[in-house]
């Protein structure tokens, strides 16, 4: 089979793999689709990442092969993935800290190489850990591969909603307008919040703005921060989300805040390294700080019935579509500096 195989920083090749082989308990699955995610895009990027792999792991497809034991499943099915699934029953997912689990850390969706996602390959094995807990979800005919790719990245926008536990009515600041903060303008309006958009390109806000973001506001330097104050007559606003987390980011979102706001970071692919800011300042103006990493099991039932209800139109957070063969050059524009490009979806076949 076909694949795109990480082999360093900036290096992806377009190899011949063999086809994953599966045990009793186990389904092969066709890739039909697989969206390129945020944490894709810095795994590529990052020296950190063991090679060689296949990342991408929000896959949609139709089940190729079933172990003798799978009885739940058959060929010629059409699911969506989900790569990663929690334990359920260990400390960290009582406490609704499901990416801490080590069945979800360690577990996932594989072409056969590291366990790191392999959606960027005609077919990947589905462990027997995802097959029996939840890891595939049956489509029903009027719901596309397309959209059932984006059930996913769907959850992580879920959890990290319910984070802020906010009322309806309330100012939500969203750092980055990607293919995450495009979601999150669609979730906010849908649960009767008020997102504000930022973001350096100024087709991504205008994006934003037809998803419905109530205010969008350019660029991304060290005041970017007046500007949301200003917009909301120098008090803040109540609660910030960033996106694609960076140090700027993070500094602009804090001074953003109203005294007692809360600020969510989706840590899963934020910057490394030291970042200097006065906790004491923090702590006098009662922030919230909030990590978001990873989906949320107890919200997958949500993600599903939104992912299955036609009201929210995810697919209109799609920027681009483009055949596996292409996929180095589009992960180019993709982590480019201020990148125009929101949702990408690959197609292997």
């Amino acid at each position: 089979m076909k694949a795109q195989v990480f082999r360093g920083v900036d290096r992806l090749c377009y190899e011949d793999l063999p086809q994953p082989t599966i045990a009793t308990d186990e389904v092969l699955l066709k890739v039909e689709v697989v969206g390129v995610s945020p944490r894709d895009l810095q795994a590529l990027k990052s020296p950190d990442t063991e090679a060689p792999c296949v990342l991408g792991s929000e896959i949609a497809g139709t089940i190729a092969a079933v172990g003798e034991s799978v009885s739940q499943w058959w060929v010629g099915q059409r699911v969506a993935t989900v790569s990663r699934v929690p334990c359920m029953r260990c400390r960290e997912c009582l406490r609704d800290r499901f990416s801490l689990c080590s069945f979800y850390q360690n577990i996932t969706t594989t072409a056969g190489l590291s366990d790191s996602g392999g959606g960027f390959a005609e077919y990947v094995k589905v462990p027997a850990h995802l097959v029996h807990h939840g890891g595939l979800v049956a489509l029903p005919g009027h719901i596309t591969l397309d959209r059932a790719a984006l059930l996913q990245p769907l959850n992580l926008c879920l959890a990290a909603i319910d984070r802020l536990r906010f009322q309806p009515g309330q100012q939500v600041w969203i750092l980055g307008a990607g293919s995450i903060g495009s979601i999150l303008v669609l979730l906010l309006k849908q649960f009767g919040m008020r997102p504000l958009v930022s973001d350096p390109n100024p087709d991504r806000l205008d994006a934003a703005l037809d998803l419905g973001a109530e205010a969008v506001f350019a660029g991304s330097s060290d005041d970017l921060h007046t500007k949301i104050c200003a917009f909301t007559d120098g008090e803040g606003v109540e609660a910030a989300i960033l996106t694609e987390p960076s140090h700027i980011s993070f500094l602009n979102a804090l001074d953003g805040l109203r005294p007692g706001g809360k600020l969510v970071c989706l840590t899963d692919y934020a910057d490394r390294g030291a970042m200097f800011f006065d906790p004491m300042s923090v702590m006098r103006r009662q922030i919230d700080l909030l990590g978001c990493a990873g989906m949320s099991f107890r919200l997958q039932p949500m993600a599903i019935d939104l992912l299955f209800d036609h009201r929210l139109p995810l697919e209109s957070v799609v920027s681009d579509r483009l055949l596996l063969s292409d996929l180095p050059e589009v992960v180019e524009r993709g982590t480019a500096e201020k990148t125009a490009t929101r949702k990408i979806l690959v197609y292997p076949h």
